[in-house]
Formats: C-alpha cells, sequence, structure tokens
C-alpha cells in the first residue's frame, strides 16, 4: 500500500509494536491515527521515512522510549501523544526542526527536564501547546520564550518550583486565549499592573501558592474573561470592584483564598458564578 495517505486504526484496541515489515514504506501517509489502542514498545528509527505526515494520533496507547524517530518529519502539523509513556525532554529538542509544526499534545507522558539547559530556537510557531500532568521540570521550557502565535496552552499539574506568573507569555502572545496553570507550584504576588490590555477568554491558576491581594486592575488587563479561576492560593483582603466589569465572565471560582468584606455590588450581575465561588472565604452578602 505505498499510495495510502491516511490510515486510521482508532478504537480497535489492537496489539504488537510498529515495528514491522512494511509499515515504514508507508512513505506517502499523512496522516496516521491510531488511538485508544494497545500498542507498545519505542517508535521504530525508520518512522523518520514518513516525510509527508502531516498529522499524527498516538493518544492512549502504551508506548515508550524516546520521540527522536519524529525529528525529520518536516511535513509534520500536529502532534498528539497524550497518555502513553513516552520519555521527552521539556525543551521539546527533538521537535526543533519541525518548522511545520502548530499543535503539540503530549499530556500524561514522562516529560523530564536535561541537566543542561538547551540553548537552540525553535524554528516551530505553535499555535496550541498541552504538556498537563507530567511532573515535576523545575522551570518554564526556554522554548516557550521564544513562542508568538499561541492560542492555547496548558501547562497544568507541572511543578515549576519559584516561579511567578507569567505576565511574558501573555505579552509575546497577543492571540492567547486560553492559559491553563493549575497546581503549578507558582507564587508570589499576581503581578499584573505592568500587563497591557489583554483579551485572553479562560485563565486557571488555582492550586498554587499566590499571595496578596487579587489585583484591582484585574478586570481592565483581563476584560474578555468568560472563565476565571484563582482558587486554592493564599489571596487575601477583597474582591476587586473591576471584576464586575467583567461582561463576558460566566464562570469566577475565588473558593479555598483568605478573602474577606464584602461582594461588590457590580457583582450582582455577574452571570452563573460558580456555586462553590463564597465557600469558606468568609464574605458578606
Amino acid at each position: 500500500m505505498p499510495s495510502l495517505k491516511l490510515l486510521s486504526l482508532w478504537h480497535c484496541e489492537i496489539n504488537g509494536t510498529l515495528d514491522t515489515p512494511g509499515f515504514c514504506k508507508l512513505t506517502n501517509l499523512q496522516v496516521l491515527h491510531i488511538s485508544f489502542g494497545n500498542l507498545t514498545g519505542k517508535l521504530p528509527e525508520c518512522f523518520s521515512n514518513l516525510t509527508s505526515l502531516e498529522s499524527l494520533y498516538l493518544f492512549s496507547n502504551q508506548f515508550s522510549g524516546n520521540i527522536s524517530p519524529l525529528k525529520d518529519l518536516k511535513s509534520l502539523r500536529e502532534l498528539s501523544i497524550p497518555n502513553n509513556n513516552f520519555e521527552i525532554p521539556i525543551s521539546l529538542g527533538p521537535l526543533f526542526n519541525l518548522s511545520k509544526l502548530k499543535y503539540v499534545y503530549v499530556d500524561n507522558n514522562d516529560i523530564y527536564a536535561e541537566t543542561e539547559m538547551h540553548s537552540m530556537v525553535p524554528t516551530f510557531q505553535l499555535d496550541s501547546i498541552s504538556l498537563s500532568y507530567c511532573g515535576d521540570v523545575g522551570t518554564f521550557p526556554q522554548f516557550l520564550y521564544h513562542q508568538h502565535h499561541l492560542r492555547n496552552v496548558d501547562l497544568s499539574n507541572i511543578h515549576f518550583k519559584r516561579e511567578q506568573f507569567p505576565v511574558w507569555l501573555l505579552e509575546n502572545n497577543t492571540q492567547l486565549d486560553t492559559l491553563y496553570l493549575a497546581n503549578n507550584s507558582l507564587g508570589g504576588p499576581l503581578e499584573l499592573h505592568f500587563l497591557s490590555d489583554k483579551y485572553i477568554s479562560r485563565l486557571d491558576v488555582s492550586k498554587n501558592s499566590f499571595y496578596g491581594n487579587i489585583p484591582n486592575e484585574i478586570g481592565a488587563k483581563l476584560p474578555s474573561l468568560s472563565f476565571l479561576n484563582i482558587s486554592g492560593n493564599s489571596f487575601v483582603g477583597g474582591i476587586p470592584v473591576s471584576i464586575g466589569d467583567m461582561k463576558h465572565l460566566q464562570i469566577l471560582d475565588l473558593s479555598n483564598n483568605k478573602l474577606s468584606g464584602e461582594i461588590p455590588e457590580q457583582a450582582d450581575d455577574t452571570p452563573r458564578w460558580m456555586e462553590n465561588l463564597f465557600d469558606d472565604i468568609g464574605f458578606k452578602q
């Protein structure tokens, strides 16, 4: 089947490995979808022959080993390999030469921090990246500092030691729509006063160690939020009046902080606040 362009074995629960005769001869393959199966083992080195491959979906199998066989897939735009046992450096170094890459979903794999800082600049500019549930990696990956077209970022449940809220990520990516930073071991005050107005719609910084007041200017700096979750931190003081000016806000979770005072009058008209919004935070209504 040398002319095959799309191969889908989605939800077939097939066994075995991809290291089989003939597989890497599918050099015209553009889409490979083998997900929700029982495939094991490493990616074969001959994977590099699939230079026409644009979309690779291998999620929810039992693959292991490194991702270096992907380093020559110059046509690759979308990489979706979550819920496996791949060993992936937080730098994403093996993918740096894939200039067409736009979407990377590698959640719930073995993401590790390299002993030496990766100094190279990636050739890709991503649209979306998801690295959630990947353990302790030290600091924000350096490649993120070189991204300027991100729209969706999920780094939840990765532990970044002693890092603060990444204002630079919002400033560098003016089209950013979704940012999930839940349970990242982030800390310090939530500094927004240097931030220019952003039109992000979903922000989750729950289960971190932020402290101090919720920024008074949060409603002005992030006016387009429809979802805001800052629960499970150590914020003190009252709810900023500017939150009431978030006209698109549908879900707001401030629970499990150390807030006090009264609910701002503007907040009475805020649509569909979460039921647990005021649990255990000592507010008067």
